[in-house]
């Protein structure tokens, strides 16, 4: 692509970025909305219907309960090139986490994203006084040759504590006892970001709870699966980002509310397996998401919808590696994610 024209098409996508995703100087609505680009493959490929979701380390940013099923320490990755192309992205988003289950129960995890967009142009201001006379003198025109070039970096540090309560239900009427369990879990976060000259840094808080039971145990049917709830809350504190400029500008990141259900049916074949997932998520708006997930022998075909349209990804399980494909529907663009995870040990 000519270079001139890309430096255009970054100039429009740090224009529109900063209005509709990024807290920069747009007044605060959208800050930190880098973070709602999502994390991992596989909850994107379902649309990010993952208040309920378990089952993989990169959901502790969707509810950091989730992190109490994690049952071996476990690496994970996602690359995740933005707008233009795979191969010569305009922006790049990735990430990079490990998640270490506690000798006694519990979990923590140590995470980190980075949303990035290189090479941003910087042109002069225009001469004249008005377009019309721009576009009458020839010598009043820009060149279209950029002064110099600067970056819009976007850095999120997590680190996540999980625990679960377990207990059981005594069912008189079944002469059994029903077990669930009801995991706990919180991120803390710092957010640093450089637009330019100025930096800016906030600290946030995520929270989260799910309930996790077996209903063959509630009505006495063993082809019965389990079923999951799971309630979280992102930014429960109104995430204060502060610039250092001189005016010490201040963004606010608004608090997010997921709540949603899971459930898991196997087949009876194969160890082929249904999950399925609605999410309803509140921020800006309130929207409801929708995804399922087919399972077979290491692979998985899952298919979603979220605000934007529908999402689709695959996803293959072998040994301890798992690797995981989705194509999402997005506000600006269509996007494609690749993750993988790593059981450091089995």
């Amino acid at each position: 692509m000519n270079k001139q024209i890309k430096c255009g098409f970054k100039v429009l996508l740090i224009s529109s970025v900063m209005f509709y995703a990024h807290t920069g100087f747009a007044g605060g609505k959208y800050a930190g909305s880098s973070m709602e680009l999502g994390i991992g493959a596989r909850p994107l490929a379902l649309g990010g219907a993952a208040a309920a979701m378990y089952g993989s380390a990169e959901l502790f940013h969707y509810n950091p309960a989730s992190l109490t099923f994690v049952e071996k320490p476990t690496l994970s990755l996602m690359y995740a090139p933005s707008f233009q192309s795979i191969t010569d992205p305009l922006a790049n988003y990735n990430y990079a986490g490990i998640a270490l289950p506690l000798p006694g129960g519990g979990t923590i995890a140590l995470n980190w994203t980075r949303f990035s967009v290189d090479d941003i142009p910087i042109y002069p201001d225009p001469k004249g006084s008005s377009f019309a006379e721009r576009n009458s003198d020839k010598n009043l025109q820009m060149d279209g040759v950029a002064l110099g070039y600067f970056e819009d970096v976007e850095d999120v540090y997590y680190f996540s504590f999980a625990k679960a309560i377990k207990s059981t239900i005594p069912l008189g009427w079944l002469y059994m006892d029903m077990p669930f369990e009801i995991p706990f879990g919180m991120n803390f976060k710092m957010i640093r970001q450089k637009l330019y000259n100025a930096q800016a840094t906030g600290m946030g808080i995520d929270i989260g709870t799910m309930i996790k039971l077996n209903l063959g145990h509630v009505f006495d049917k063993r082809n019965m699966g389990d079923l999951a709830f799971g309630v979280s809350s992102t930014d429960v504190n109104s995430t204060a980002i502060i610039w250092n400029t001189a005016a010490k500008t201040e963004d606010h990141i608004q608090r997010a509310v997921l709540y949603g259900l899971y459930y898991q049916q196997k087949l009876g074949f194969s160890d082929a397996r249904v999950n399925l997932y609605w999410t309803r998520y509140k921020k800006y708006d309130v929207y409801s998401i929708y995804s399922a997930e087919f399972l077979i022998k290491g692979l998985a075909i899952r298919v979603g919808k979220n605000e934007f349209g529908i999402t689709t990804g695959a996803g293959i399980q072998f040994w301890r590696l798992m690797v995981d494909y989705a194509f999402v529907s997005n506000q600006l663009d269509d996007v494609h994610r690749l993750s993988c995870a790593i059981r450091l040990k089995e």
